[in-house]
């Protein structure tokens, strides 16, 4: 969850209680500010020049300036040559000077007639906290609340939370929110995933109508494609797995899969057709002759996958919903395929027969 905002005071209290409001929403496994964005605020020790002191000693602000920049930072004073490398020589105070009040405060400042004056004559030291770390995006300030999740999928846990965010934190216009890592991929891969499946299965319903020649074949091949998602998501159920981008993978490789063994009986149903045989002899000798390549596809496929399904090391949560929804979709669409599919092309081809 990113806060974004002007006031980075705004934004640290906000990602406070946005912090303890998503710990409450279930599924939360963990959550922290997010250590690559997280503002942080720091004790910081600042010099303040007084400059009623400066004008009655007639010391200029640049000179008194320059002498604690000297000190503190160093001043270049010459070179150091090793063959043909060159060392800068850096002439500033001493460590143990630098890193207490009462040696910074030693630091001589010159008089404009003659003589020094201890720094902290000129000064006034206030210790204060100060963001030292401030994150942008899009030249935007922001900070991030990490959210990790357990037995539960990203949807479902943002919508909720996107609910108890809103009516908890009574955010002012000028700050705004964004739910973005693996949420935000998910958005953006759905939007794809939208365009790019219905445009595959056009082309692939195209390039089977010019093959078979007949809509209702084609109808008929795409009819396995529900058989596999019946599988897939049972499985998925099953297996208390929630939907995700793999498992949508999972579902093209099984859509694939599918018209590809539908494709093939229909096919050799034809080609029995066309060589003189029967309708009914054609369908039962088609399925038992293609039972074994369409046994051997979904079973190759099937035993590959297990590793993947009951795997529970690095990257766990983008294989087994992958490879659950393969083979539970195989499983269902391979049989279905074998029983339901003969018999409809055989009715479908029944009825054209007799016309």
């Amino acid at each position: 969850l990113r806060i974004y905002g002007n006031d980075l005071n705004a934004i640290l209290e906000n990602v406070e209680k946005a912090e303890k409001i998503l710990t409450s929403v279930e599924g939360a496994s963990e959550v922290a500010m997010d250590e690559l964005t997280a503002l942080r605020k720091s004790p910081v020790l600042d010099w303040k020049l007084n400059h009623d002191m400066l004008s009655y000693y007639g010391i200029h602000t640049e000179d008194a300036n320059l002498c604690f920049a000297s000190a503190m930072a160093g001043e270049e004073v010459g070179y150091f040559y090793e063959g043909v490398i060159r060392f800068p020589i850096i002439l500033r105070m001493d460590d143990k000077y630098r890193n207490n009040i009462t040696g910074i405060g030693s630091i001589p400042v010159d008089l404009p007639g003659a003589g020094i004056i201890p720094m902290r004559k000129l000064t006034t030291p206030v210790l204060r906290d100060q963001f030292t770390t401030i994150a942008r995006y899009n030249s935007r300030r922001y900070a991030s609340v990490a959210v990790y999740l357990k037995d539960r999928d990203v949807q479902s846990f943002v919508d909720e939370a996107r609910k108890k965010i809103e009516t908890g934190l009574n955010l002012p216009p000028e700050i705004q929110l964004e739910w973005a890592g693996q949420f935000k991929n998910l958005e953006s891969a759905r939007a794809r995933l939208a365009i790019i499946v219905p445009a595959t299965m056009a082309v692939i319903f195209f390039v089977l109508l010019r093959s078979f020649g007949s809509v209702k074949q084609t109808i008929l091949i795409f009819l396995t494609v529900p058989f596999a998602m019946t599988g897939g998501a049972v499985f998925l159920y099953i297996r208390d797995i929630s939907f995700s981008i793999s498992a949508a993978v999972g579902f093209i490789a099984l859509t694939g899969i599918a018209i590809l063994n539908g494709t093939v009986l229909v096919s050799f149903f034809n080609h029995l057709l066309e060589e003189g045989k029967d309708l009914r002899s054609a369908v039962i000798e088609g399925t038992l002759i293609r039972l074994r390549p369409v046994l051997m596809t979904a079973f190759v496929a099937s035993l590959g996958f297990i590793p993947m399904s009951v795997n529970t090391g690095a990257g766990a949560e983008v294989q087994r919903p992958l490879a659950t929804v393969v083979i539970g979709g195989l499983i269902t669409a391979t049989i279905l395929t074998l029983i339901l599919l003969p018999s409809l092309y055989y009715r479908l081809e029944k009825k054209r027969h007799i016309k």
